[in-house]
């Protein structure tokens, strides 16, 4: 049955009905658009003004009325001071009692909720007994996240981006039927599609399959993603990865990076993608400009802190690597990215015996993973220790039957040993086979001296040929 606004346009004939039915839709979409300009993102959490939710990466945090409110009132403003007597009036309207211990613990509430601290604020800064400024950069939410999305589908794509977030070969395969259960819910839900582009770009980095399958799977999934909807920043990511690292296209992996952030500046996998992109073409100061916004963002995730030590140390700033991989240790003592930088910026620094025990802490924490195992070997061999760095080769050479050893780390060991004909036979079977380990052949401190060679410079004009 009809609602009876609904009766009259229908008991219209004409330009009056298709007038009416019009007023009808804009009415409708203004609405909406008023409700969506209501909804903020501000680093990992997403504030409902409409509704009074908050939401950090998708899930409700329980917020008290109070506290709420002193979000709201800064939220107005951001990045203007808000003094405190101008919060009491908002918390308290028509009254003329001061609540400044209320206010206070209002504020303090808000911060727990946030994980925000006074001394290193990211949300909330404070300038005693005066009041108030929200200093994150906010956005103003225009579109939801996929439209609309089962409940099923949307919990299984948060777990594949968890299981891709712990980076083990395992965690992957995981994260990979997470992502298809999402699409088994529904298969036009573009952030699935963007998320199983960008677990296969991991793959490809493991080898696991094959380099040229996965790269494959990469692109359809991306190009999925971006088919379904244009606006979403992870599908434009997605597809920047594919192009940076199945075809080596740095301007359109730059595009996508750029277009990415554009439509969501406050996307930390975004920043830090793009940072890598910078870093692998040398252009540090960019890049580690970049890592610190996706660090602003997600300073609790392990990946993003990793990788900002990767990067520091591909910068030459070895001190700093050592510094960030042990904040990133700090939170996950096993974390075995995390000791694999540390023990390369130890090395580069030319403490062997802290290098040396931090790689080997990092073999065992990844259970042998051949990019763990070649770090040491160059390490063993850089530390004047030949015959531990060859017991290093015959591991990535007794590995290879049954699983995927990149030849990009077997140069790696006969670099560090000065073998470097034999080093570059292995980068020449890299190229050939467009390993991803490649990109980082022009800035690795680690192949400084085998650059110098005529051969390997004609590799990296390959590799950066666009």
């Amino acid at each position: 049955m009809h609602s009876a606004p609904q009766q009259e346009i229908n008991s219209l004939s004409g330009s009056k009905r298709q007038d009416l039915s019009g007023l009808a839709e804009a009415v409708t979409f203004s609405a909406q658009a008023a409700a969506e300009m209501r909804r903020l993102r501000f680093g990992v959490f997403e504030v409902d003004l409409q509704s009074r939710e908050l939401r950090k990466r998708g899930v409700t945090v329980k917020v008290q009325q109070k506290p709420f409110q002193v979000l709201q009132r800064l939220l107005e403003t951001p990045g203007e001071f808000v003094s405190r007597e101008s919060l009491m009036q908002h918390l308290w309207p028509g009254l003329h009692v001061l609540f400044e211990g209320s206010l206070n613990t209002a504020v303090n509430a808000l911060r727990r909720v946030l994980g925000d601290t006074t001394r290193q604020p990211r949300y909330i800064e404070t300038r005693a007994g005066l009041g108030y400024r929200f200093i994150a950069r906010v956005q103003r939410v225009c579109s939801t996240f996929g439209g609309a999305v089962s409940f099923d589908a949307y919990q299984d794509y948060l777990k594949g981006r968890y299981f891709q977030n712990k980076m083990t070969e395992d965690d992957l395969r995981k994260s990979v039927a997470y992502f298809e259960a999402a699409l088994a819910a529904d298969p036009d839900y573009a952030p699935a599609h963007a998320g199983l582009a960008d677990t296969y770009c991991l793959f490809a980095f493991l080898g696991v399959p094959r380099t040229h399958e996965v790269y494959q799977r990469a692109r359809e999934s991306a190009e999925s993603a971006l088919r379904l909807d244009q606006r979403l920043a992870e599908a434009h990511v997605a597809l920047a990865s594919v192009n940076r690292l199945c075809d080596w296209n740095w301007p359109a992996a730059e595009v996508g990076y750029r277009k990415a952030l554009e439509l969501n500046p406050n996307y930390a996998r975004g920043h830090h993608l793009y940072a890598a992109c910078l870093a692998a073409q040398g252009r540090h100061d960019e890049s580690l400009e970049q890592m610190k916004q996706a660090l602003e963002l997600e300073p609790l995730s392990l990946v993003i802190s990793t990788e900002a030590a990767w990067n520091r140390y591909m910068a030459r700033d070895f001190q700093g690597a050592i510094e960030q991989s042990w904040k990133t240790l700090a939170m996950e003592p096993a974390f075995a990215p995390a000791q694999q930088t540390l023990g390369i910026a130890y090395e580069q620094l030319e403490m062997h015996e802290e290098a040396i025990v931090e790689l080997g802490n990092s073999r065992t924490c990844s259970n042998g993973h051949p990019a763990a195992v070649a770090a040491l070997g160059h390490a063993f061999a850089t530390a004047g220790q030949p015959a531990e760095a060859r017991e290093s080769l015959d591991d990535l050479q007794r590995m290879a039957p049954s699983r995927f050893v990149s030849p990009y780390w077997v140069s790696l060991v006969y670099c560090g040993l000065g073998e470097y004909d034999l080093a570059m036979e292995c980068l020449e079977t890299a190229y050939r086979d467009h390993d991803p380990w490649l990109v980082w052949l022009k800035v690795d401190p680690r192949f400084d001296t085998l650059r110098k060679n005529s051969c390997c410079g004609e590799l990296i004009k390959g590799i950066f040929k666009s």
